[in-house]
């Protein structure tokens, strides 16, 4: 039997991703940061020495993706990339000052976000939920 679009699982899940990103693209447009630049930040300010390749396996995304993120956060003055010694194929990439300032300037309305999205489930929903989205990735 020939399952509709709108009984399909990868649809379920594109449109409530899309409305999700949505919602917080709106709240972070004030700032002038997207949230793929402001994800990729805080990742940056967890992780000591990532790079460009770690930050597409991390994200599954591709590099040209990571690329061109990165470059709009350095054009903003968010990061800089500096050189291996030895290597210069290879960057890591750091937070700037202005960078780690608009990470603390939105930090409130992140995490009120996510908030409002965690109190829509329980813990267990939650946990199966991650289950769910895990075995289908």
């Amino acid at each position: 039997m020939k399952q509709s679009v709108q009984e399909s699982v990868g649809f379920h899940i594109a449109r409530t991703a899309n409305k999700i990103n949505q919602t917080i693209t709106s709240i972070l447009s004030e700032d002038g940061i997207a949230p793929e630049q402001r994800i990729l930040l805080e990742i940056l300010v967890s992780c000591d020495q990532a790079n460009q390749t770690t930050l597409a396996t991390m994200l599954n995304k591709s590099a040209t993706t990571i690329s061109r993120t990165l470059d709009s956060l350095e054009k903003k003055d968010f990061i800089v990339k500096k050189s291996i010694k030895g290597d210069k194929r290879v960057n890591v990439i750091e937070v700037t000052e202005h960078g780690k300032a608009i990470l603390e300037s939105t930090e409130a309305k992140v995490i009120a976000f996510r908030e409002t999205l965690a109190h829509k489930l329980t813990s267990e929903e939650k946990e199966l939920l991650f289950s769910l989205l895990e075995k289908l990735s």
